[in-house]
């Protein structure tokens, strides 16, 4: 083992890195932060300490890669030339800002009631793959991320213009499932968490590349959010039953349906909307999904007589 293998390998502390003026940098594509998830960190790390080192790697060689980096307290980019300055967590964000936390609130506290734990790095052991493809196999293999924090990070690693997938990471960086975007965006459910971490890795789905439903998807979405809250928008239910009926027309009436829907969604009365957005499933009986869908098939119903009665007229 050389020299450089040798102090790859020893765990550092955050004292000993700030004594040599490096900070830490965050990669800007990584996942959002969950407050829940740094609570409990929180929590267990005041109790127990840190038990499992960070993953560091240089910001000389994150920059390198072509992935954007930011200061992970300021959250300012860090450009090539303070690089030199900085690590990257490309692992425990979550414990990182936990470890931040427990500082700020010593403030408040006595002396006897603070935290005095100390924060472990240690550099990536193997150097050989790129950043990219450490962070994917890093949350593949320890499946802490959910399936919504995949978009964002696909998202910082491709170079390619990808309308479809610039549209499902806005869905999810807003709470919707990947499931639920990637129907939104689709009208399927193909685009899963392991689609998004190839293109983390750099191998482009060709389903990524399709943008033939893009602005199908994108017209409903934007109807359905005129008279719905994305509470509602964000479970399957809604967008479900807009494929059901669209795979029910024939193919010469599609193009009117998604006419109709986007129409039907757009008129869509406060009280109505209210009806579907607080619907509840009962014990024993008719299911929440059941109750929206039985709601949304008689409104659709009243839309279309409506309609019709109007064209006659």
């Amino acid at each position: 083992m050389n020299k450089e293998s040798e102090i790859a390998l020893q765990v550092l502390t955050l004292t000993v890195l700030a004594s040599k003026g490096i900070k830490i940098a965050r990669l800007s594509g990584n996942r959002n932060f969950n407050a829940k998830a740094i609570k409990a960190k929180m929590q267990s790390m005041k109790e127990n300490g840190m038990l499992v080192p960070a993953i560091i790697v240089d910001a000389k060689e994150v920059i390198k890669a072509g992935l954007e980096i930011v200061d992970f307290e300021t959250g300012k980019t860090i450009s090539e030339a303070n690089a030199d300055k900085y690590v990257v967590l490309v692992d425990a964000n979550h414990r990182y800002q936990a470890h931040l936390n427990l500082l700020k609130a010593n403030e408040d506290l006595k002396e006897e009631e603070r935290y005095k734990g100390e924060f472990y790095l240690i550099h990536a052991l193997n150097e050989t793959i790129t950043v990219a493809k450490m962070l994917a196999e890093i949350n593949i293999c320890t499946n802490p991320w959910k399936g919504g924090d995949f978009p964002k990070g696909a998202k910082m690693v491709c170079k390619e213009e990808l309308p479809l997938l610039d549209f499902i990471e806005e869905l999810t960086s807003k709470g919707y499932p990947l499931p639920t975007a990637s129907k939104w965006a689709t009208f399927k459910s193909d685009i899963t968490k392991d689609v998004m971490a190839d293109a983390m890795a750099g191998k482009i789905n060709e389903k990524l590349r399709k943008t033939n439903s893009l602005e199908r998807g994108k017209k409903l979405l934007e109807a359905a959010m005129k008279s719905l809250s994305e509470g509602v928008l964000k479970s399957r239910t809604v967008v479900d039953w807009i494929i059901f009926k669209y795979d029910e027309a024939t193919d010469e009436n599609k193009v009117t349906v998604i006419d109709e829907l986007v129409a039907f969604f757009t008129s869509l009365d406060r009280p109505k909307a209210e009806l579907i957005e607080k619907a509840k499933g009962v014990r024993g009986g008719e299911t929440k999904e059941g109750i929206i869908n039985g709601l949304l098939n008689s409104f659709y119903e009243q839309f279309t007589q409506s309609k019709s009665t109007s064209t006659d007229e």
